[in-house]
């Protein structure tokens, strides 16, 4: 008996088949690495946020009651000063940023190109001149911020107690604490932990705290 060979329409069923299954394996491998990229992303963010957070919590923990700037004829120092999106301090910083010191250092929420911006400015504090912060050129730390606002932790002059503001006016004192929240356009709904920082050093030593200390760190009354 003679074999039976397959049929036109038989071939163009398999080719059509295998052009199918050709179709999704390749649509699976383009899905796999758009996942993959994603991911890729979405950790470096993750990362980077992670490092911007731990930096700027350092920083701000690290603050001296050292003078920035002194006008002629003014009797207030001025060594902590801050508003609501901006904070400008004196501190150490990491040893691989800088030649050792201190250096004058500032935070900022600027309009950048998609929304606003955190940028970090520094100086040394060793022969810094009025106005050299605003001269230099800021590193941005973080892009697409829909807002931000520092808050700084102070006394209350009528009942001593603890209380936080947007605005730092006692400059020639530090605040007990600082915290910065900031409002990220992220489309993953990645969100920022709000900074929370105790300033461990303090220009008048004669004013009492009204903090909780529980080792090295402070206990912050909550804000909210």
């Amino acid at each position: 008996m003679r074999n039976r060979g397959f049929t036109l329409i038989e071939v163009l069923l398999a080719i059509t088949l295998l052009s199918t299954i050709m179709a999704l394996a390749v649509g699976g491998l383009r899905a796999a690495q758009r996942a993959s990229t994603s991911g890729e992303a979405l950790i470096e963010q993750t990362n980077n946020l992670r490092v911007v957070h731990q930096f700027v919590r350092r920083q701000l923990s690290q603050a001296q009651a050292m003078i920035i700037e002194q006008a002629e004829g003014d009797e207030v120092p001025i060594r902590f000063i801050g508003g609501r999106d901006w904070i400008r301090f004196v501190a150490p910083m990491p040893g691989y940023l800088s030649y050792g010191g201190l250096y004058v250092q500032q935070f900022s929420i600027e309009p950048g190109a998609n929304g606003r911006e955190l940028v970090f400015y520094f100086s040394m504090l060793n022969g810094y001149e009025a106005g050299e912060i605003e001269a230099s050129e800021g590193v941005v730390l973080i892009e697409e911020i829909n807002g931000g606002e520092f808050w700084y932790l102070g006394e209350d002059i009528e009942t001593d107690q603890p209380i936080w503001s947007n605005d730092w006016e006692a400059v020639d004192t530090l605040p007990l604490a600082v915290e910065l929240d900031l409002d990220l356009i992220r489309e993953n709904g990645m969100v920022w932990p709000t900074v929370s920082a105790a300033v461990r050093v303090d220009a008048n030593p004669t004013r009492q705290q009204r903090v909780i200390r529980t080792g090295a760190d402070l206990l912050i009354p909550n804000r909210r």
